[in-house]
């Protein structure tokens, strides 16, 4: 044999035998990590029992199982039906039985007027303002016959009201006895007029009309009988003095005051009555109404009293609505109203609508004025644009300017343009 075979024999030899030698020695390594790994295992099991790995994955399955079934109640609660919160005519918020609630809704109205008039100084003016910022809270407590409701004006220009920016409007509680009989006890608009009776945010015009608002009895603290039936309701206040709201009550000079409203529907249901429009589609609807208000105060003989009549038309894209107001008082004249207006759809969002006063005080300058009102409705009132054109047959007597009105001075032909945006939600 050469040397060269004699070489690479012994040299493969050596590796063969090397190899066989490491692979017995990793076999060895990974038999004895297994025989650790066994030796360990039955200790835990010894220590703990057969079942310790059972009993902590069916412990992590139960708390995951809790926390997907939580997690789905929530999501369940939150998709409607009087459970959760969401938005159904304003943002709102219920316990899981429904007996709480808070319903969260803000009326912002933001108006432009230009003003002509011509026995003034300034001839001319124009300019922007807050017409009215309002939240209300309102909802359910205790149950489903008891109901609240607060409303208050963060900003409010003009007000010919009961109270202005910053002040507290509705503050009341009702209680529904069922078969059409409630209570409402705190601070609300008085039973009177038809017109009144519409929120700010529902009107077919701008605002509320002079008449009404110079002969109105607005707002009161007491409490409020109510009864509804199909086809007539009738509601009855007591309060402490017509047109009263925040006082203290040692404050108030009357010794009492009330005010009653009924109405009779001749057709329709009484929801549709609700806004000034009659949107397109509706059924037809006529209601009737009748409004008294007296006050006896603690000094003097004077005992105001306060009467309206009114009816109201819905046509189903149409509708007219007139009122007739009178003012009495021991020793003056009767001061005497009355309106006439209504519109007319002329597309499904573009309402074209009308509106005449007459107002005749006791020893002040008569009203005559007509307006004419376009309205553009983005999304019916919860958002709209209302352009309004006035003019003044006569002169214009003062508590008219939240209207868009100044004092004339005694002089007519007053006009005015105004646009206003109109949120409601």
């Amino acid at each position: 044999m050469s040397l060269t075979k004699t070489v690479g024999l012994f040299a493969g030899t050596t590796l063969a035998i090397s190899g066989v030698a490491f692979g017995a020695a990793e076999q060895t390594n990974t038999a004895a990590e297994i025989a650790q790994l066994k030796a360990e295992i039955a200790g835990l099991k010894a220590a703990q029992g057969e079942q310790w790995l059972t009993e902590q994955r069916a412990s992590e399955i139960r708390g995951i199982v809790t926390d997907v079934l939580a997690d789905a109640d929530t999501r369940s609660s939150l998709q409607g039906s009087g459970a959760g919160a969401g938005y159904n005519g304003g943002f709102f918020m219920s316990s899981a039985d429904g007996n709480y609630s808070m319903k969260i809704n803000l009326l912002e109205q933001i108006r432009w007027t230009f003003n002509d008039q011509s026995n003034a100084d300034d001839e001319q003016a124009s300019g922007f303002e807050n017409k009215r910022t309002r939240l209300t809270f309102s909802g359910g407590m205790v149950d489903s016959s008891w109901s609240y409701k607060v409303g208050y004006y963060l900003g409010y220009s003009n007000s010919n009201e009961n109270f202005g920016a910053g002040e507290l409007s509705d503050a009341n509680v009702t209680k529904d006895f069922g078969n059409g009989f409630g209570v409402t006890v705190g601070q609300f608009k008085l039973p009177f007029s038809a017109e009144y009776g519409l929120d700010a945010g529902n009107l077919q015009f701008n605002d509320y009309s002079v008449v009404n608002t110079l002969s109105g009895t607005g707002y009161g603290q007491g409490l409020n009988l109510g009864y509804s039936a199909d086809a007539f309701r009738v509601n009855f206040a007591y309060v402490n003095a017509i047109g009263e709201v925040n006082e203290n009550w040692g404050d108030i000079n009357p010794d009492y005051a009330f005010a009653i409203r009924g109405e009779y529907k001749i057709a329709g249901n009484w929801a549709q009555f609700n806004d000034g429009q009659s949107w397109k589609g509706e059924e037809f609807g006529a209601v009737i109404g009748v409004g008294y208000a007296n006050e006896n105060p603690q000094v003097g003989d004077d005992s105001p009293t306060w009467f309206t009549v009114d009816a109201t038309l819905d046509f189903g894209g149409a509708n007219l609505a007139l009122a007739y107001y009178t003012t009495s008082e021991v020793g003056a004249d009767d001061t005497t109203g009355f309106t006439v207006g209504g519109g007319v759809f002329l597309s499904d969002d573009f309402e074209l609508a009308a509106r005449y006063e007459n107002f005749e005080p006791d020893g002040g300058d008569d009203l005559n004025t007509m307006t004419i009102n376009g309205n553009w409705y983005l999304a019916k009132n919860t958002a709209k644009l209302g352009l309004a054109w006035g003019y003044a047959f006569d002169a214009v007597p003062a508590g008219a300017e939240y209207a868009g009105w100044v004092d004339s001075g005694g002089e007519d032909g007053e006009w005015f343009f105004q646009a206003q945006m109109s949120f409601n939600f």
